[in-house]
């Protein structure tokens, strides 16, 4: 069989790649104080929604969240409706957090 070519990836995608692997794992290590998350924080999927069936936060822990992103990682959204922001999942998070810092 023959050996497939090695693929590069472009320093700039690499980049992209490392900020937002940092930021899902911020975002993890909050949600998982806000749910009081059992497990290792990198267990929660990316994908999973933050309301109903996903990780079932409620419009007090979406306050949290808002909170949390303020003061544990220095990210001030503008609006007060996680929704409205796109905060659905924990990627969306991710997105907004990215955002803010001017890496998205």
């Amino acid at each position: 069989a023959r050996a497939r070519p090695r693929v590069s990836v472009p320093s700039e995608v690499a980049l992209y790649l490392e900020r937002r692997e940092r930021a899902l794992g911020e975002v993890r290590v909050l949600l998982a104080s806000i749910v009081s998350f059992a497990g290792d924080p990198a267990e929660i999927d990316p994908d999973a929604g933050l309301f109903g069936t996903g990780l079932g936060l409620d419009s007090l822990d979406a306050v949290e969240v808002l909170v949390g992103l303020e003061i544990d990682l220095g990210i001030k959204l503008e609006g007060d409706d996680p929704i409205r922001l796109g905060l659905r999942s924990v990627n969306g998070v991710v997105d907004a957090v990215m955002r803010a810092r001017g890496e998205l």
